[in-house]
Order: structure tokens, then C-alpha cells, then sequence
């Protein structure tokens, strides 16, 4: 049977032909202007598959990379606070070794207390460090200033107010560093060794735990007397003896009276503020002067009261007691005492080994320079000399912190150094199965370009067909 192609045929396939180029025409032009082989699952389904996962795996490790920068911005501010640290620890080094040349005056070593106090304000700045909106030493509580800064009547205290955590970001797969990191652990790590006394009060250390750190002093007083005999009272002045004191009194062609192993001292009815040295050192002021009995001999107290809070509260001294309880009035913090031993008043320095940071060690430092407990200039020295060992302490451990820091940092180099080279793996697998090779496609494309011009050109003779032309 013959086939009539009619008009309406020869039509269709124009535009069938024109579509079709046009199709993948276009195609190529889409693949060319993306720079992909696959824009949709139709492409290529099977290479789809493959680009999905490989396309998520690589926005998981871009976001790690973004992580590790963050961390490392993190790390190198705290390392620079840790580095201005250590500065100011060495500067406190100098002070301290200045301040024990026995040739300075009580002027000179004040204005090295100012300068000392100045330090003591930059560290807690550094310690307060932070990035944007968040501080570095806080723990998990970045938004919380960690390091306060306090002066009260019990002394300059430095306390932490963040917490002991650390906020943690993915820098790796399976691989976390720390952002933010605990002041406390940082700043105040301390490893308790035994409490000592330096002084004359006769005060030892108690047999609890005492939680007080750096050096703080104990204030020792007389408070007055009991059990003493009928007829004797309390001088004016200041007694210094404290503790259980055995008296002797002799009467007759000359009255002596003699305290604690003391010598004998005349007195008569003008004594009202008698001095009277004890044994050991100390001295016991009393009203004489109404005394009308004869010899005796036995024991009276001479009772005191202990302080290190600067005075805001007192305990009273139990001379039998081997281990009195102090609460500081401020910060909560217990001294316990053996006040057994003690017997004279005066201020004791009262050191708590292995708990020196960069913050009380500058406290003690200032306040040894200002010198307001009195001490004599050979004590003072003496006491600035010790202080500089533990200032060497602090400082080495200031260093242990940037080096912790460094470590970090570098170590974080080379993870983020690892994630870019993954990425770049993951990159070239994911071009293998996405991208288009340039010049193949500028090829096809071309191609396609041609035959779609002459299909254009070949329906526009059969489109342009009209009834004229078959009445010829």
C-alpha cells in the first residue's frame, strides 16, 4: 500500500526535529553554564546517588573547618593572655628582688607596692580575657565575667564565679577541642602541702584541713585576765603575755611579784601600771598598787583573741584547744589553729603551702611592700626573699598553661591542615561524577548548535508551505 505524505506530516517531523535539538541543545548549554554533568537525578541516576552523600560529606567537613577556626582564634587569644602572664609574673620577680635590698626605704618599697597593685589589676584583665562575646576562662558559662577582684576590711581576695567545664567543638571526625577552658584549673591549681606560721605569737598549725590560700595574718590580742588575785588588776597598758602564767609574790622588807619564770619586780602602792617580763619575752601590765596580801604563788590566765579577717571577726583563744576553727568573715575560707603554744600577742604570717597563683602571690607581694603589720625592715626582707620562690612557682606555672595552649594550637594546625586535604579528596571524587569536561561539552554543544539551525532551517521551508503554492 502506498504511504501519502501529506503536509501535515511533513510538519510534525519539522517540529519534532526542532524540539529534539532544541532538547539537547540546551542541555549542554545547561550543563555549561553550572559546570555540572548531573544537575538532576534524570542525568545520571547512578551517578546521583554517589554525589548526594559525597556532596553532604563535604559541607560536614567544611563546617569542621570552620570549627577549627574558630578554636584556633580562641587558642591564640588565651596563649597571648597566658604570654602577657608571664610577663607580669617576671616583672613581679624584679619588684620582689628590689624590694629585699635592705637599702630601700619604707617611700621606695610603697611606690613598688603601687606599681605591684597595677600588675595585680592587669592580671585579673588577662584572666577576664575573651573573643566577641565570649570569655575564654569562664568554663561554659562564657557570658559570666570569671575573676572578680575584691577589697574588704579582711584583705584584697581574687574569687572565681565560672565553673569548671568547657565548651567543646567537632574539630575532626570523633576529634574535639576545648574552646574555652576552666580559669580556675588555669589560673588557680593548687596543690596543698602543709600550713606554716612565721612570728612570735607561739601559734602552730591545727591538726583540720585549712582551706585559705597564699599568706594572710593572724592577729593575736590580749583581752584580760582571770584568776588573778584579790586585790591585783589589770595595768593600762597593753600586755603582750598571753596564755596559763604562774606568779609569785614575796612580801616583807620588799614586795616583788615575778610572772612565768620571769625575774622579780618591787612593787609598792604607786604600781598601778607595773611592768612585769615574763620567761618568754612577753610582758604583763598590772594594777599593784591595792595589793595588801602577803606571799602567794599560783597560776592565773591571761586571756586573748585571734583574727584573720583583718578584724571583722574574732575567736577567743582556747590555750588547750589543739585545733581552733577561724572562719573568714569574707570569703568563708578555714584557718585551724594549735593555740596550745600560743603566748604573746602580734601577727603572725600565716603561709598555705602550694596554693600561691598568679593572683595572691601578688597580693602577698603588695602587701608585704606596704608593710601596714609593722614589721621590722630585717623581717620584711626576709619574708620578700621567701616570697620570691614562690613567685618562681607561679610563674613556671603560668608557662605550663602556654605551653598547654601552644600544644593545642599545634595540634589543631595539623588537624585542620588533615581536614583540607580530605576535602580536597572529597572535592576531586565529587568532580569525577558531577563536573563536565569543558571542551567536550563546547563540542557537543556546537554540534547540537548546527543541527538545530538546519532543522530550524528545514521547517522553515515546510512551515512556509501555503495553498498558493499547490494552484501553480
Amino acid at each position: 500500500m502506498d504511504i501519502r505524505i501529506t503536509q501535515n506530516i511533513l510538519l510534525n517531523n519539522a517540529i519534532r526535529d526542532i524540539t529534539r535539538n532544541s532538547v539537547r541543545l540546551n542541555l549542554y548549554r545547561e550543563q555549561l553554564s553550572t559546570g555540572r554533568r548531573v544537575n538532576r537525578p534524570s542525568d545520571d541516576p547512578s551517578a546521583f546517588l554517589r554525589i548526594i552523600p559525597l556532596t553532604n560529606e563535604i559541607a560536614g567537613v567544611q563546617r569542621l573547618q570552620k570549627n577549627a577556626v574558630l578554636a584556633k582564634d580562641m587558642l591564640n587569644t588565651a596563649s597571648s593572655a597566658f604570654l602577657d602572664a608571664s610577663e607580669i609574673m617576671a616583672e613581679a620577680r624584679k619588684i620582689a628582688v628590689q624590694g629585699a635590698n635592705g637599702t630601700l626605704s619604707a617611700s621606695d618599697r610603697r611606690t613598688l607596692a603601687s606599681s605591684t597593685d597595677q600588675l595585680l589589676k592587669q592580671m585579673v584583665g588577662l584572666a577576664n580575657s575573651r573573643l566577641g562575646d565570649r570569655y575564654l576562662f569562664a568554663g561554659t558559662a562564657t557570658s559570666i565575667l570569671p575573676f572578680e577582684l575584691k577589697n574588704g576590711k579582711g584583705g584584697t581576695s581574687v574569687s572565681y564565679k565560672g565553673n569548671d567545664d568547657s565548651v567543646n567543638v567537632e574539630v575532626a571526625p570523633g576529634v574535639e577541642t576545648a574552646i574555652t577552658s576552666s580559669g580556675k584549673a588555669l589560673f588557680m591549681k593548687h596543690s596543698r602541702t602543709q600550713t606554716t606560721f612565721s612570728g612570735s605569737t607561739g601559734a602552730k598549725a591545727g591538726s583540720g584541713t585549712d582551706s585559705g590560700k597564699g599568706q594572710r595574718i593572724l592577729l593575736v590580742e590580749h583581752t584580760g585576765f582571770s584568776g588573778l588575785p584579790s586585790g591585783i588588776s589589770a595595768g593600762s597598758s597593753s600586755t603582750t603575755a598571753l596564755g596559763n602564767l604562774s606568779f609569785t609574790i614575796t612580801t616583807g622588807g620588799m614586795n616583788t611579784i615575778s610572772i612565768g619564770g620571769g625575774p622579780p619586780v618591787v612593787f609598792d602602792s604607786s604600781s598601778t601600771d607595773l611592768q612585769i617580763p615574763t620567761g618568754n619575752g612577753g610582758v604583763v601590765y598590772l594594777n599593784m598598787s591595792t595589793y595588801t596580801g602577803g606571799s602567794a604563788a599560783g597560776t592565773f590566765t591571761s586571756t586573748g583573741r585571734m583574727s584573720w579577717d583583718g578584724g571583722q571577726s574574732y575567736t577567743a583563744i582556747d590555750f588547750s584547744s589543739s585545733n581552733q576553727q577561724l572562719v573568714h568573715a569574707d570569703t568563708g575560707e578555714v584557718l585551724n589553729v594549735d593555740s596550745t603554744g600560743i603566748v604573746k600577742t602580734g601577727k603572725d604570717l600565716v603561709t598555705f603551702g602550694g596554693t600561691f597563683d598568679p593572683f595572691n602571690v601578688l597580693i602577698a607581694l603588695r602587701d608585704l611592700l606596704e608593710n601596714d603589720a609593722g614589721l621590722p625592715v630585717d623581717e620584711q626582707q626576709k619574708r620578700l626573699t621567701s616570697l620570691i620562690g614562690e613567685i618562681e612557682a607561679v610563674t613556671e606555672h603560668v608557662l605550663e598553661g602556654l605551653r598547654d595552649l601552644g600544644a593545642r594550637s599545634a595540634h589543631l594546625d595539623l588537624t585542620e591542615s588533615r581536614m583540607s586535604r580530605l576535602e580536597l579528596s572529597m572535592q576531586e571524587s565529587l568532580s569525577r561524577d558531577q563536573d563536565i569536561d569543558l571542551s567536550e561539552v563546547i563540542l557537543k554543544m556546537t554540534q547540537r548548535d548546527t543541527s538545530y539551525q538546519a532543522s530550524l532551517a528545514v521547517g522553515a521551508k515546510v512551515i512556509t508551505t501555503s495553498l498558493l503554492d499547490f494552484l501553480r
